[in-house]
């Protein structure tokens, strides 16, 4: 069994989030943005106890950025987690209600001087672009360089870890093939409507 990593805790922070766990708790409730290091440091251990998929899930969805994380990890974390479990959360919807067909186009907005493949899709072209922009503005903010795309994918549903209505129908996937689409420097703005 793999052992836990309290790397930069406090005995009582070790005692809190132990107890958290213990009962069952979603970390993300009780730690905050805390919860995403404690995850991903400890992910291997929560799966094995059937308690990853509920403090994953809240965690990643309320998490804008994951540059320090990597594509990678994430990918291993969703890897580990129990699909059904997944699924079962009370942010999923069914991955294929209100479908009627096997394979979906989907859309995701990036911003940044390098665009790494995401696991975040829309169905919605229009979300994507106004991402893109919303990611572009708070990097230009910090004075960071903002190149805007909007890439699309089509993938089986079946590829889908899990399917997300907390603010928009979010498909959590890792696609084989996307590519970025020309979209005009004027419709990246902010004033796109969202929902």
């Amino acid at each position: 069994m793999i052992d836990w990593d309290f790397t930069g805790l406090s005995g009582e922070e070790i005692e809190a989030y132990m107890r958290a766990v213990k009962d069952g708790d979603d970390l993300r409730g009780h730690f905050g943005e805390r919860s995403l290091d404690f995850i991903v440091r400890n992910y291997v251990r929560l799966a094995q106890m059937g308690e990853l998929e509920k403090s994953w899930l809240t965690t990643y969805v309320l998490t804008s950025h994951f540059q320090d994380v990597g594509f990678d990890r994430l990918k291993a974390i969703f890897d580990a987690c129990d699909r059904s479990r997944l699924q079962a959360h009370h942010d999923c919807v069914p991955v294929a209600e209100g479908i009627s067909t096997e394979r979906i186009s989907l859309f995701r907005g990036c911003a940044g001087p390098v665009h790494t493949p995401g696991m975040s899709w829309t169905t919605s072209l229009d979300k994507a672009i106004y991402y893109a922009k919303w990611h572009a503005s708070i990097l230009v903010e910090r004075g960071l360089f903002a190149d805007m795309a909007v890439y699309a994918t089509t993938v089986d549903l079946g590829e889908a870890y899990c399917r997300v209505n907390r603010n928009e129908d979010e498909f959590i996937v890792v696609p084989d093939n996307l590519w970025r689409i020309d979209i005009p420097e004027a419709e990246f703005r902010l004033d796109r409507p969202r929902y």
